[in-house]
């Protein structure tokens, strides 16, 4: 006769078998399906590049191509929850209809047993993307963004800033070149100050001219205006104090604020010391701090969208029309959530809404909705 603890041995290695099943074939499902959307999206934003090479003569086939490919990891980041929700869907729908989800249950798995691997899969998918693959986004859009420039589809900013500081280089109307540098930019209402101003002067031949120092300068009118300057002589290395300096320049608020990064094109380990800086420099931090809410929520948001899909369709039979009608519902389920979480992340941006419960709340109210119908499916 077997004993209690063979018995448990061998349920547990059937559990672990059934487990490697379930999760291999959906992360063959998710892999399909991200490739499948990807190259989809992909040529669509292939033709619009070839579309806008074709007005000029610097970009070619391979720069459009070239193009499409950097941008790939940010599509892919935007298409995740629809991946998410179409791989349940397929997955469900697949094993319906092979019957496997019936036997399964037939031998005494529960819906549970079933669906926690794929619960953990989406999870880590999410969590693996906020981390790992967000750097990896962030780089290939600065790849992207600068090849816009060089090609012509954007126009070219000469202005590049850090969590350090900002560069600003400028053609002077004599044909000389002006370098603005402040290590800190600080907006009062509509006024931008700056902190530790430095302005490097250069001839048309691109020699060094001079240099205006000052801890404080302030930008109005297109003028930037520096108070108790010094001027540094590169050559006689003398230094001449000036009560206030004036500098003609394209720098503006709005310039500054179009230069910020998009929250979607930055790292997820970014984030805390950008709005950190946003937040000293007097700037609105709700765009970024958005964002970095919804890489945060990302995981438990594709929980969601996977649930959607399961709760739909894991009970579907193999009648074709029934089917037909279950996936229509779980793909209008998963846009709703989606549609519902755009509404959220507006009411957020314009301060009506806790960043919190921007993000966090669709995904929180539709997972209790989704484990209640998967509950009365498995226990009626």
């Amino acid at each position: 006769m077997m004993t209690s603890d063979r018995k448990l041995f061998i349920i547990a290695f059937m559990n672990w078998i059934l487990t490697k099943y379930t999760v291999k074939s959906f992360i063959a499902i998710f892999l399909a399906t991200l490739l499948v959307l990807t190259v989809v999206v992909g040529l669509f934003d292939l033709i619009e590049l070839l579309r806008q090479a074709s007005k000029g003569e610097t970009a070619g086939f391979f720069d459009a191509l070239t193009m499409s490919i950097l941008k790939a990891p940010q599509m892919m980041h935007i298409i995740l929850p629809f991946v998410v929700l179409l791989s349940g869907l397929v997955f469900c729908l697949v094993f319906n209809r092979s019957s496997e989800l019936i036997v399964m249950r037939a031998v005494g798995q529960s819906v549970w047993n079933i669906i926690m691997p794929l619960i953990v899969a989406v999870m880590m998918i999410g969590l693996l993307d906020t981390t790992l693959f967000s750097p990896l986004t962030a780089w290939t859009a600065r790849r992207y963004e600068r090849m816009e420039e060089r090609l012509g589809f954007t126009r070219s900013t000469p202005l590049v800033w850090s969590e350090d500081g900002f560069w600003l280089r400028e053609q002077k109307p004599d044909g000389g070149v002006q370098v603005v540098r402040a290590s800190q930019i600080i907006q009062e209402k509509k006024q931008v100050y700056l902190k530790n101003v430095s302005v490097f002067e250069l001839d048309s031949q691109g020699l060094f001219v001079r240099e205006t120092e000052g801890e404080k300068g302030a930008l109005k009118g297109g003028v930037l205006s520096i108070e108790n300057s010094f001027i540094i002589d590169p050559v006689s290395e003398t230094s001449v104090a000036q009560p206030r300096e004036e500098f003609d320049t394209d720098l503006s608020l709005e310039r500054i604020l179009e230069k910020f990064d998009d929250p979607q094109t930055m790292s997820f380990w970014r984030f805390p010391r950008f709005i950190k800086f946003l937040k000293e420099s007097g700037f609105s931090t709700a765009q970024h701090t958005m964002y970095f809410h919804e890489l945060i929520a990302l995981p438990v948001f594709l929980l969601s969208m996977l649930l959607i899909a399961i709760a739909v369709t894991v009970s579907s039979g193999n009648r074709q029309g029934r089917t037909f009608m279950k996936g229509l519902l779980a793909v209008g389920g998963g846009f709703l959530l989606y549609f519902v979480s755009r509404i959220t992340n507006v009411l957020g941006l314009s301060g009506n809404l806790p960043y919190f419960l921007a993000a966090w709340g669709p995904s929180l109210i539709c997972i209790p909705l989704c484990l209640s119908v998967l509950l009365h499916l498995e226990d009626g």
